[in-house]
Parts: structure tokens; sequence; C-alpha cells
């Protein structure tokens, strides 16, 4: 019975990409293609260069989410190289119209698989004796932006599912699926071969009788029993080259990958005597180089765009933990991989250059840091100028239903900041969050994500371009403030908001800083001396430590009953279905490390406005 074949290869590496390439384009020598059937190969997705492809949708070591995260990590799975194909017999009986069948089965499955948005390249491979479809998928996680080949190739169970559902798209051509979870692969191929080497049986052909009634038909019955009687033998022959040009070549890999092996093992050795040195290095001396900028009230904190990194004293010595990560870890080789995105080859070999043997530390690193201070500022003058999202007006009725029904924010706030254009969706169902600057200009733009993942979570995030530093999703009026309060989101500047209403509280804005990151000297230049500055980050460490470091620019602390306000606005709603009231959350909010509303305050409406 012919078998449907799927099979797919992780590549970690641009040299693996570039190598695979060259064998898909046949720059280098393939053993089993025929040149003369070279005209047969086709390319359906991409160009003519499988690896440029694939390297236009790959994240750029350097590139991070709108929440500071990178997109790609050291030993990420930049491209799955992909394979669909049937059994040899399979191709040998297949007629034209069946196998263009295939073609676009294959390609429509591998499609609703990976998302065409994924596919880099595919092509045909014609000029083998068995044909088929082979290319590059980016696994570009739909939800964050994110390198993720997890979501679509983690674990045994995952890839024997593909295997299945690919099997089932082309079972209509009379393809089946292996037996899962099996040996019975090794066997078949054992026994195909013992097939292949064994003799044709003699032909069994009848004798005619002596007299016949029907001479033409007496013989294409005949013809047929014979055709019946050699089709194991034909499909053997048809078969048997290609199988024996396939264990040349993997005969020729097997060699090859010998050889590389007592190659790796050799520089390893040495690599390993390296690694060590570098790893030793004293981590001040890296970040300088790396052109990071030491905090003077903080010596052991070092900041530069996008990390802030504080390091272990005494017996951590050596440690690293960057805050804005949220990850740690030890050692000169560790951090760099961190903050450059290099893998562990690269770090290694990043760090040997400046500060291998003969290398002046001190003068190396004042070189590096003039070179990245003038990167840095390259990079933020060339900063693309930020654009809203599109809004997708068919999505906000589904947006809507999850802000006011599952996170409990109040429906009037809700339409009253989609009218203003400051809250609404865009194309991926997610909620839009428009961030200004003292001004009232649009400067960014928070995302958050109404879809569920597989992992409970939902997508955070800020849209490209937005500047953080300048301004921020916020509810009321700057200028109009008597108490300024800054949360770590706009779903809390909202709930923030309602709360403090129903407490009785006016004249207050609510801004989202989107994170625990504020920079005091830009957030503080259009707030007057006079107006009450509070600190309403997150009641966890991160947001202790974040509020600790405003206490010196007059900030006060008010933690959440909960772990955020949303969580307390939930709470409130739950506690008024019960009967209860809200009394219990309001009380919490004048507890004694916040100051109780001022007793007069400018007017405001209960409800919502950013300017």
């Amino acid at each position: 019975m012919p078998y449907a074949i799927y099979r797919h290869e992780k590549i970690k590496t641009a040299g693996a990409l570039a190598a695979s390439a060259n064998h898909m384009t046949r720059a280098v020598p393939t053993p089993n293609a025929d040149p003369r059937r070279a005209q047969l190969n086709r390319v359906f997705i991409g160009s003519d260069d499988p690896a440029a492809d694939a390297a236009a949708l790959i994240p750029a070591l350097d590139a991070v989410d709108d929440a500071g995260k990178k997109r790609r990590r050291s030993n990420s799975v930049i491209a799955i190289e992909v394979l669909l194909t049937a059994s040899p017999e399979w191709w040998a009986d297949a007629t034209a119209e069946q196998q263009q069948d295939w073609l676009d089965r294959s390609t429509a499955w591998l499609v609703q698989e990976y998302g065409r948005e994924n596919i880099a390249h595919l092509r045909l491979h014609g000029d083998e004796r068995t044909p088929h479809l082979t290319g590059y998928v980016v696994p570009l996680d739909p939800d964050s932006g994110h390198l993720n080949a997890r979501r679509w190739i983690g674990g045994a169970a995952r890839c024997r599912q593909q295997q299945t559902d690919y099997a089932a798209a082309v079972a209509p051509l009379g393809l089946s699926r292996g037996i899962e979870g099996s040996t019975a692969t090794h066997e078949r191929v054992r026994r195909h071969y013992a097939q292949i080497s064994a003799p044709v049986a003699a032909l069994e052909i009848e004798v005619p009788p002596r007299v016949l009634l029907n001479p033409d038909k007496w013989a294409d019955e005949q013809v047929a029993a014979i055709g019946r009687q050699a089709a194991p033998s034909f499909a053997r022959a048809r078969t048997a080259e290609s199988d024996r040009t396939a264990k040349k070549a993997a005969e020729a890999t097997a060699e090859k990958e010998r050889r590389k092996r007592e190659r790796t093992e050799k520089a390893l050795v040495q690599q390993k005597a390296t690694a060590d040195r570098m790893r030793a290095l004293p981590l001040p001396d890296v970040l300088d180089a790396l052109g990071f900028q030491q905090d003077k009230a903080e010596p052991d904190r070092w900041k530069a765009d996008g990390f802030n990194i504080t390091l272990a004293q005494g017996p951590k010595l050596g440690k690293w933990f960057d805050h804005i990560a949220q990850h740690g870890r030890g050692g000169a080789i560790d951090l760099v991989q961190h903050t450059t995105g290099a893998d562990f080859k690269g770090a290694l070999s990043w760090l040997a250059d400046r500060f291998g043997d003969g290398a002046t530390a001190a003068d190396l690193t004042a070189r590096m840091r003039a070179e990245a201070v003038r990167q840095v500022k390259e990079a933020k003058t060339e900063r693309e100028p930020f654009t809203a999202p599109s809004p997708a007006p068919e999505h906000w009725p589904g947006v809507r239903k999850y802000l006011v029904e599952d996170r409990a924010l109040p429906a009037p706030y809700i339409d009253k900041l989609h009218g203003q254009g400051d809250c609404y969706a865009d194309a991926r169902r997610n909620a839009v969050f428009i961030c200004r600057d003292a001004e009232g200009r649009a400067v960014g733009a928070e995302l958050k994500g109404t879809i569920q993942r597989s992992d409970g979570s939902r997508f955070s995030g800020m849209t490209p371009g937005s500047a953080k530093d300048a301004g921020g999703f916020r509810i009321g009026s700057i200028a109009k403030a008597a108490v300024i309060y800054l949360v770590e989101s706009a779903i809390d500047a909202i709930s923030l908001a309602k709360l403090r209403a129903t407490a009785g509280e006016k004249g207050f804005t609510i801004i989202s800083t989107a994170g625990t990151t504020p920079n005091p000297r830009t957030w503080l230049a259009g707030i007057a001396d006079k107006v009450k500055r509070v600190c309403a980050f997150d009641n966890d460490p991160v947001g202790d430590k974040a509020a600790d470091g405003l206490r010196r620019h007059r900030f006060e602390r008010l933690r959440p009953t909960g772990k955020d306000w949303n969580d307390d606005l939930r709470a409130a709603r739950a506690a008024e279905g019960a009967g209860g009231g809200t009394k219990a959350v309001m009380d919490a909010l004048r507890r004694p490390d916040a100051s109780p509303p001022p007793e007069t305050t400018p007017e405001v409406d209960d409800s919502p406005s950013p300017s």
C-alpha cells in the first residue's frame, strides 16, 4: 500500500540554512538528482533564492517587541525545513491528473497547518525518482511576533498528529498513514530491499484451447493476466534505481558527518579553554564594552536601551539580573548572549575579539563604549515614526465584550473612549489603547490580546514605533489634575479610575506607563509641583522596587488589594453582586501607605477623558 510521507527538520543557524538552500537549489552536487530532468523543478512560493526568502521573515538578533522582549532567542529555531511526498510506487503509477491533485492537496494542507504568511519558500523537486515538495517555514507566532517553533512542532505527539493530518489530506488519492508509533517503517525498508533482490517469479501462461470461439477476447484476457502477475516485478524495477541511489547518498552523508564530528571534537577542546577564560571576565568591563551606562546612585545597576541589569555582590559575585526581561544568569558569556541575541559561539567570539590574549581591556572597553553609544544614538534617530494600528470595526463587538464582561470595565467608560478614538479593535482582535503626550499628541499604543493562548495567557505589548518615554494612555487632564496616579497598564488605568470615582474622589488623572520603567524627567515635565503624585503600580516586588525609585521624585505609594487594580475592580463587582457593596475595596484605597483623596478638588465627570 502506498504511503503519504511528511517530515520536517529544525534549522537554528544561518549556516545551516545556507547549506540546506544550496542542496535545494542544486548549487552543490546532488547524487540522487538527474540534471536532465532539472526542468521539472518548479517554485510555487518564493524566489530562486530560498535562503533569502527565509531571511526576509526571520527577526534580527536585536529585534524586540513592544514590551522590550527579544523576538528571537539565541537558540531559536529560525526555520523549519519541510518535505512532503508519497511512496515511490505511487509515483510510478500516478497519472498526470493525480500528481497535480497531490500537489494541490499537499500545498493546501501546508498553508492550513503553518499559515501562508509563515511559508517563506516552497518548490517541487521533479528531478529525482521520487518527486517531492520541499521548502522553509519561518515559525513566527501570530500572537506575539516571536519565533516559536514549539507552537507547531513541539513534542513527539504533535509531530505524529501532523503526519496523521497530512495523510488524511491526501487519502482520496489512495495514500495512507504508516502505523503510528511503531517500528514498522524500518521493517518495511529491510523487507523492501529483500524484495528488490528476490528472483522474478515465472509467469504462468495458459495454453490456448484447441477451439477458440473469440480469439481476440482470449488474447486480451491473457495479456491482462500476465500484467497482473508481472506487476510486482515492474514496481520493484521502477523503484530499485532510486533506492540504490538513496543508499549511496546515505553512505556519503554518514562519512561526511563522521569527519565533521572529528573536527568538532578537536575544536571543542580549544573552545572550552577559551570559554573558561571569557566566562570569568569582570562583568562591569563587559557591560561597559556593550555600551551600558552605570547608574551613579546605584553602582551595581547598569542600563541601556531595553535593558536594566543589576550585578550581584558577595557570594553571588558574577551573577546578573535583567529587571525588564525578568531574567538572570551568571558569567560574561550568558550576559553577552542575553544582551546581543547571539548564540554561544557568537557570544564567545565577541568576547574573545575584545578581551582575548594581548588585548588591553581598558582601551578596548573605552573604544567599544564610544562605538555603542554612537550606534544607540543613530538607532534612536532612525526609529520609524509611530503609526497607530488600523481599526477593524468588525472585531470591536468581541473586543468590547472582553473588556466589559471579562475585565469588568464600565461600559460607559469603554464606549466614551471608543467614541474618542482612544480605544478600538485591530485586525488581530487586540484591544488598542492610544498613548498621548502632555499636549495630547498620539505617541504610541498599548495592545492587549483578547484571544486566549493554549497556556491561558493573552498577548500584551506595544505597537512598533511607540515612544514609551514620551507619554502613555491616560484618564483625565494633566493640566487640571490635583492628583496624578501612575499604573502599569491601560486596563489598570480604567479600573482605578472607576474605583476612585466610586470612592468619591474628583480631580484626578491616571496614566499608564506600560510597565514599571517610566522616565521621571519626561513624565514629570508637564506636571506642576503642587500636584500630588502617587505610584500605584502592581502589588508585587517589581512594583514596590519601581515605586521606591520614584520616592525621590515625591511619589507616594499606593498598592491594590489584589495583584493589580483590575483584580480590585472585579472583586468590587463580585461584592456588589453578592450584596456586600464596595466598602472593603474602598477602605483598602485609604490604607496607611496611601494618603486620602484631597478634600477640595476640581470637578470632573465620572467618566474617562484623555485630555
